[in-house]
């Protein structure tokens, strides 16, 4: 039985019975991003994810809103710090993905986008960790990044109200995704490789999205400020005020 908080990785697929049954939506979900990331006739813009769903390094939580809203930030922050373990060991590129849910059929995308922002603040404040030295808690810093656990990460939501921004819908649920800094060593935008892994996911982004690559992406040679503003895209090309952090607001 999959439990609220407890990580599975891409080789322990979820059940739907037997011992380590899980729930009908969790079961759904899984296999709703598995089969967009493995997709062989439409390949997923993020080859980076793609290598982690085939090699078994992207892991899986769960936060069920149907559970006691405490007891499920609490879960998840408690994945969150058993993910940034299994993180810093191991493969370089493991990533988190957390499916929150049950579904709701009838869900905008700026539910979702509100929803996201608000599971980070209820995160931050069952935090058991103070905010780490040298990272700025002043969101309208271009260098703030949202930190958990002594860690900062980058995250980003994903959700089915998307619907010209397609590498942003990853099933029927709204969908976390969390990575630890290691992820992205060797992969800055001052460096070779760093350029030449941005240039080519944004050119297959191209493809895939129907709109172009958000400007909130920045420019490939550089690295990016105000990362937040890239946790909950537009499903247009509308920007607004980087000192407007949802997070604070």
């Amino acid at each position: 039985m999959i439990h609220l908080g407890h990580l599975w990785s891409a080789l322990e697929q979820p059940q739907a019975d037997g011992p380590a049954r899980s729930p009908g939506w969790v079961l759904h979900a899984y296999e709703a991003f598995t089969a967009k990331l493995v997709d062989q006739e439409r390949t997923y813009p993020c080859y980076f994810g793609v290598q982690g769903q085939q090699r078994g390094n992207n892991w899986f939580a769960v936060f069920d809103s149907s559970s006691p809203r405490e007891q499920g930030v609490r879960a998840l922050g408690e994945a969150l710090v058993e993910f940034r373990e299994q993180a810093w060991r191991g493969p370089k590129r493991q990533t988190l993905i957390v499916f929150a849910g049950p579904p709701e059929p009838h869900a905008r995308l700026s539910d979702h986008q509100t929803a996201f922002w608000r599971l980070l603040k209820d995160l931050s404040a069952v935090d058991p960790v103070p905010w780490p030295e040298g990272f700025t808690t002043d969101t309208a810093d271009p260098a703030w990044q949202w930190c958990f656990a002594g860690e900062p990460w980058f995250t980003f939501m994903a959700s089915p109200g998307y619907q010209h921004r397609d590498s942003r819908n990853l099933g029927p649920c709204l969908t976390l995704v969390f990575q630890t800094r290691r992820v992205f060593e060797g992969l800055s935008g001052s460096s070779v490789a760093g350029q030449v892994a941005k240039r080519r996911i944004r050119a297959d982004l191209e493809h895939y999205d129907t709109v172009p690559p958000h400007p909130y992406l920045g420019d490939p040679a550089y690295s990016s400020v105000h990362k937040w503003r890239q946790y909950a895209l537009p499903d247009d090309q509308s920007v607004g005020s980087p000192e407007k952090c949802p997070f604070t607001g």
